[in-house]
């Protein structure tokens, strides 16, 4: 008997949907919410493990996931531990060499019934569990991947009949995600649901999107008040119309004929999940929409449940996305984005040391872009297409870093079990960017400066070299001279990082360049969001220009991401800034003069420390042996 056919398995799925909807306009936190999910999909599947998850792009790009929710499968006290630890705020994975990263590199589901000898499997941990089927799902918002579900050990594997009687469940998962990013507000879900009406009302009332439900003539049993609001009509209007009324030519003349072909023939064209048409509203105006249509059977009948988004405001924010970024290519330089004179002055630097060979040394203090700089720098070069290889050496402890620079031979130390490639044989033919240049141990500078002098690389285990053509662009926010002068950096290795060397500007030194980075920021967001957010108050961007903001570019940038999560009009304004940009205290030390301003700045984050320098310093975003540096230079050691 199929599942949809069997009243059993409908009902478990109609309760998870109405209790995850219900759950989305309450106020139960993110876990009770991701977890029921995940409880009710490993039920409906059958499965003996899996996880909802959100999708995330990091600093280079790169798609990665976060869990909301996911099953223990430690297999050691070290991996319960570590779940233990982190699983509550979510588990981030990066390695999309495995069945779950196709997922979220091609968008399209991944079924695997023998993950032993998939080639898109990637390894598995000596002694994790036996991954005997694997099935991964895109979740989509708005024609946008959002996120993902994966499940793994079906007694009976898995295949595209389950991925379609999911559908309707799924899309309920990317509504909790879409609702969780956009922080928005739920009324208090009907409670005590008790018949299978009810439960279909319950869904229909709460939910994110308009639902219609229609019948096999094409009739409407019943819609929502999403659906009131998108289509101009009143629920007892809609209810014994044709779903063709909302609909403009030629859709509206086709519908009829395509729900019988599929009663005739099973030809699916008018079920399938994230198909963009067109809607019609009450007024005769018409408006794109994402449509997801599913079937399912009450009482041996068939029902066509139709999920709809209205895509206005994702099509208006893409426009002004599109406009502003023609005013930004007039004031930017790759992604950099600025037009006042010390930026000029970057551009013009870059463009000088774009054309040679040499090494690049980027100075410059936290979050002011300059890995933007060194790409920037790279795109101009004659390596531009060669591969761009970005290390954090600051992430890596200093025989982690050794053996990821220059790479390793099996059997090179304990637990080298196969060859890797070093990011220098990566970046071969291109540019090497070493980020936070200051931290790496002594070994590792004099092994890259050996590197620098003789173009050639030799793995660890590997007696060897190997030639190399590479750029090397080095940055920092520290001050290596001064690193020098207490025999924390080797003298010989800065000059030979210093060839070409450029110092990219604090926020606080341009300040014209705020209000056109915000106006960026926003029009992110805007996508992202889709909030239809379309401008930002000129108190605001007034606040903005006088802050003085210790965190850079990226504290910009945090800041309207924050303001547009809890901005609920269609303007940004005072009371949606993060509360720090908005204390009259610091707005007042703006005004002074930088030398007075860093001392009083040094003295708050002291005193809202409790004096503990390490927080200190992490709070103005520098090391701790900057802060003391700076500590002496305002003569407040003492204090």
């Amino acid at each position: 008997m199929e599942r949809l056919e069997t009243s059993d398995w409908y009902m478990r799925l109609l309760k998870a949907i109405t209790s995850a909807q219900s759950q989305l306009i309450g106020s139960v936190d993110r876990t009770t919410l991701f977890d029921g999910l995940l409880d009710a999909l490993l039920d409906l599947s059958d499965s003996e493990y899996g996880f909802i998850g959100e999708t995330h792009l990091d600093e280079h790009g790169e798609v990665y996931l976060r869990t909301h929710a996911i099953t223990n499968i430690a297999w050691n006290e070290y991996t319960r531990r570590h779940f233990e630890e982190n699983a509550p705020n979510g588990l981030e994975f990066h390695n999309l060499k495995t069945l779950f990263g196709h997922v979220m590199t091609e968008e399209k589901p991944v079924v695997a019934n023998s993950p032993k000898t998939d080639p898109r499997r990637g390894g598995l941990p000596l002694g994790h569990p036996d991954l005997k089927s694997f099935l991964g799902l895109p979740l989509h918002s708005a024609g946008r991947m959002i996120g993902m579900v994966g499940i793994a050990n079906r007694p009976t594997g898995y295949d595209e009949q389950l991925i379609g009687d999911l559908a309707p469940f799924l899309q309920t998962c990317a509504n909790a995600i879409f609702a969780l990013r956009a922080d928005s507000e739920r009324e208090q879900a009907i409670a005590d649901l008790s018949d299978e009406q009810q439960r279909l009302s319950a869904i229909l009332d709460g939910a994110f999107e308009a639902i219609i439900t229609i019948d096999e003539t094409g009739t409407i049993e019943s819609a929502n008040q999403r659906a009131e609001q998108m289509f101009g009509y009143a629920q007892s209007d809609l209810r014994g119309q044709n779903i063709s009324g909302l609909m403009p030519a030629p859709y509206r003349f086709e519908h009829d004929d395509h729900i019988q072909n599929y009663l005739n023939t099973g030809d699916r064209k008018v079920i399938g999940q994230g198909r963009e048409v067109m809607g019609r509203h009450r007024n005769g105006e018409e408006f794109p929409i994402e449509l997801t249509v599913s079937e399912t059977r009450v009482k041996g009948d068939r029902l066509f449940i139709g999920m709809i988004r209205d895509l206005s405001e994702r099509d208006e924010a893409d426009k002004q996305l599109r406009q502003l970024q023609k005013q930004l290519d007039r004031s930017r330089f790759g992604q950099l984005i600025g037009k006042s004179a010390v930026m000029r002055d970057l551009y013009r630097a870059i463009s000088d040391v774009a054309d040679g060979d040499w090494t690049v040394l980027i100075e410059g203090e936290t979050g002011t872009g300059k890995e933007l700089v060194a790409r920037a720098i790279h795109a101009a070069s004659p390596r531009r297409n060669g591969p761009f290889i970005a290390v954090n050496s600051a992430a890596l402890s200093s025989s982690l870093l050794g053996s990821q620079l220059f790479g390793h031979r099996r059997g090179a130390f304990s637990g080298a079990v196969k060859d890797q490639t070093g990011f220098f044989q990566a970046a071969n033919g291109g540019t090497l960017f070493l980020d936070e240049i200051g931290d790496i141990s002594e070994d590792v500078q004099v092994s890259l400066l050996r590197v620098i002098e003789n173009s050639e690389v030799s793995p660890l285990g590997q007696a060897k070299a190997e030639p190399l053509d590479v750029r090397i662009i080095a940055a920092t926010n520290r001050n290596l001279g001064d690193a020098v002068a207490t025999g924390r950096f080797r003298e010989d290795l800065l000059y030979r990082l210093r060839v070409g060397r450029i110092s990219v500007p604090p926020l606080r030194e341009r300040r014209e360049d705020i209000a056109l980075l915000a106006e960026a920021f926003l029009a992110e967001m805007r996508v992202e969001t889709g909030k239809g957010i379309a401008s930002i108050a000129s108190q605001v961007t007034s606040q903005l220009t006088q802050y003085h903001w210790p965190g850079n570019v990226r504290e910009l940038r945090s800041a309207i991401q924050y303001a547009t999560i809890h901005c609920r009009t269609a303007s940004i304004s005072l009371r949606d800034l993060p509360p720090e940009i908005l204390s009259d205290r610091r707005h007042s030390e703006a005004q002074e003069d930088d030398t007075t301003q860093y001392g009083n700045n040094l003295r708050l984050a002291l005193e809202h420390t409790g004096g503990n320098k390490t927080e200190a310093a992490r709070f103005l975003g520098i090391s701790r042996a900057t802060l003391y540096r700076k500590l002496k230079e305002h003569d407040l050691l003492k204090e």
